[in-house]
């Protein structure tokens, strides 16, 4: 996962409040979301001190939606999100893996088959997929 973000009508929403403060977690908390959402800069240990990419997150994106979820549902629903669609299981079982070649129009069909929508994709002008909005 690289974020939730909330839109309205298909206008992403960022920072609208920069003041927020993030509580970091601990225990149980930090394992499943270090394991679902992890850091890729930092190591565990700098993770669980830091935790400056979740909190980057939050503040920019989460206080969009604080009406509807505090800090640890945000976060909650970003994985709750991440399992219904599985995206890299679906990937696998079509045939999409890392390396191969396909067309966009097998990824978004193949995405579109989880999530009833027409997926979001950003490529890299190499034809690499880093990004996919749902």
């Amino acid at each position: 996962i690289h974020g939730l973000w909330p839109d309205i009508k298909g206008t992403i929403l960022n920072n609208c409040n920069p003041d927020a403060k993030y509580a970091p977690v601990t225990g149980g908390k930090f394992v499943k979301r270090n394991k679902h959402w992890p850091d890729l800069i930092l190591t565990e240990a700098a993770s669980l001190k830091r935790q400056g990419f979740w909190e980057y997150q939050f503040k920019k994106h989460g206080t969009c939606c604080s009406d509807l979820f505090n800090q640890e549902k945000y976060f909650d629903l970003a994985l709750i999100l991440k399992d219904k669609f599985d995206l890299l299981t679906t990937f696998r079982n079509k045939g999409i893996i890392p390396k191969s070649t396909c067309t966009i129009n097998k990824i978004q069909k193949t995405i579109r088959t989880v999530t009833g929508v027409v997926p979001n994709l950003s490529c890299t002008p190499t034809m690499e997929l880093p990004e996919i909005g749902i």
